[in-house]
């Protein structure tokens, strides 16, 4: 599937926007509003990439006009990694009727999405929108947002890679995390692309399952006991990847996400995935600022932005002893050694 231009959405945003500021930048409906309005996050856990990601987000928001010290707030809500209290939270957030709700992930998404049919929720990064977007990327219910893919090509172009990396491997293991909607809902069927490819570079896939950031230590055991080669971490919160990251570190198994984060910031091997994730976040601004100015979400076509990039950490391959072929390393954006991050060529610089 071609990626969904974003053209269409930013020449809408750039012309409203013109339209409706007034009074030096000023909102128009921000200056009538007394109390602030009210932009809810839900989250899985605490992690650091997503409080980034809103940090990044309320940066854009003010550059587009938005005062936070009396127009409008983010407040963050978290499940604490316990799937359990993510509906409950959903529907409180619900209750206390914010003007937007936000997340950044699958359960989150799921848990907004039934909890609400009629408040705007605004994702970034999710690609469960299966069924609430039409051929289009039009939204059909009160979801929209700036994904990584509408199509699951996040979840299976790591794997690829991992078997470049690894091309002697024949045990490929992937961990998933029980309380991910789109991991609880693949059997077999769900996963086809995935085992085709695993079964034509000639080997097996092991799947291993965990429930909440404590199980994920006995997840990476069991793919010790399993003998696996090389790991896949299927799409999941951001907030667990410093364990996986560890977790492979400590049991010597090379591992790969699609998220930057893994490689870039917690020690993990490698990453391919959306390199500049803040940026990305600063792009679902646009959306937020244009629900918040009174456009009706079904006006926001959802965005697919999977530019995505290849980082490794060296330190990382170092420390496991590992072998990565040279002209894979030739072609990665980001290269991560000890206290350095760089670009191929060079020895400097710090990753994001």
């Amino acid at each position: 599937m071609p990626l969904i231009p974003s053209k269409l959405l930013s020449s809408t945003v750039a012309v409203c926007a013109g339209a409706v500021l007034l009074m030096g930048g000023q909102p128009l409906l921000a200056q009538t509003t007394a109390t602030p309005r009210v932009i809810a996050y839900l989250g899985g856990g605490p992690s650091d990439p997503e409080r980034r990601c809103m940090d990044e987000l309320r940066a854009a928001l003010e550059v587009a006009g938005w005062s936070f010290d009396k127009q409008v707030k983010i407040e963050w809500n978290d499940a604490g990694h316990d799937p359990a209290r993510l509906a409950p939270l959903a529907q409180a957030l619900v209750a206390r009727r914010p003007d937007v709700l936000l997340s950044t992930t699958v359960a989150p998404t799921e848990a907004l999405m039934q909890a609400t049919k009629t408040l705007p929720i605004i994702v970034i990064g999710p690609g469960n929108l299966d069924g609430v977007v039409d051929a289009q990327a039009r939204p059909l219910a009160n979801v929209t947002g700036v994904v990584l893919s509408l199509t699951g090509q996040h979840g299976i172009k790591p794997l690829e890679v991992l078997l470049q990396a690894f091309p002697g491997a024949r045990r490929i293991g992937q961990i998933e995390n029980s309380g991910n909607p789109l991991h609880a809902k693949a059997g077999e069927g769900g996963l086809g692309p995935v085992q085709d490819m695993v079964r034509r570079a000639g080997a097996k896939l092991f799947r291993v399952h965990f429930s909440g950031e404590a199980g994920v230590a006995g997840a990476w055991e069991e793919l010790a006991r399993l003998k696996v080669d090389a790991v896949m971490i299927r799409p999941d919160s951001p907030g667990m990847l410093a364990e996986h990251a560890r977790q492979s570190l400590r049991l010597r198994l090379p591992a790969i996400s699609h998220h930057a984060w893994f490689s870039n910031r917690v020690g993990g091997l490698l990453s391919y995935g959306v390199i500049g994730r803040i940026d990305f976040c600063g792009r679902a601004a646009q959306y937020v600022d244009q629900v918040l100015r009174g456009r009706a979400v079904a006006e926001l076509p959802v965005q697919e932005l999977y530019e995505a990039g290849l980082s490794i950490n060296l330190d990382t391959a170092e420390q496991m002893g590992v072998q990565l072929p040279p002209a894979m390393i030739a072609r990665a954006v980001r290269l991560i050694r000890p206290q350095v991050a760089s670009t191929p060529g060079s020895v400097s610089g710090k990753a994001p």
